[in-house]
């Protein structure tokens, strides 16, 4: 690809400094997409992650990312509570987005971005992906042809203990690992229900569809 699309990485936290810049990083992903720039409030942050990780720009202010003119797309990593107001402002820019889980914390502001993004012709894709699973678009396979009958019931759950609270990344007394989880537990758009429960809704409602 001659013009690979240019990332902006929103939040400079714990999943971005474990996961989606480490990815994004990889040298297969650069004819694809590009880290163009990142920003997070925390001063020293955003400029710590960017030389981690050779991204050109960095920003404590979200707005001045948005507004530099130098992403395509961005990846919001921000705490769930703040999906909504940061996805407008983007696709009222134009900028495409990826909303790391979970997209909103209510149907109607999700329904109100997409509305909003169909008008200007911005893609959304939120995670998690559950239906790119081989495993669930088998089941969901089997449910459609009645492989397994009558579907009446059925239950999910997941546990995952103390969660990301041993994660190596939060352990040290440096800028990009000392980080403060406490918004994790507070409204709007915290703990678990909106963190991890969204896996397991996201597999049923793919593979029986919307709740009724």
């Amino acid at each position: 690809m001659s013009n690979p699309v240019r990332i902006g990485v929103v939040g400079a936290g714990s999943i971005s400094l474990r996961g989606i810049m480490p990815h994004l990083a990889q040298a297969d992903v650069q004819p694809l997409a590009r880290m163009t720039a990142v920003c997070d409030p925390v001063p020293g942050r955003a400029q710590a992650a960017a030389e981690k990780f050779d991204v050109p720009h960095a920003y404590e202010s979200y707005e001045a990312l948005l507004d530099a003119g130098e992403v395509d797309a961005i990846t919001i990593a921000s705490p769930i509570g703040i999906h909504y107001e940061q996805g407008k402002a983007a696709i009222e820019r134009g900028i495409h987005i990826h909303f790391n889980k979970t997209m909103t914390t209510t149907r109607q502001e999700a329904d109100d971005l997409i509305t909003l993004a169909e008008q200007k012709g911005v893609k959304l894709l939120a995670s998690p992906g559950q239906m790119l699973n081989g495993v669930h678009r088998s089941l969901l396979r089997m449910v459609l042809d009645g492989t397994i009958g009558d579907l009446v019931w059925c239950a999910t759950g997941i546990a995952i203990g103390r969660g990301h609270e041993g994660e190596p990344i939060r352990q040290g007394d440096d800028v990009l690992s000392n980080i403060n989880p406490s918004w994790y537990f507070r409204r709007p758009g915290g703990g678990p229900m909106y963190d991890m429960t969204v896996y397991s809704l996201h597999t049923l409602t793919g593979i029986l569809g919307p709740a009724q």
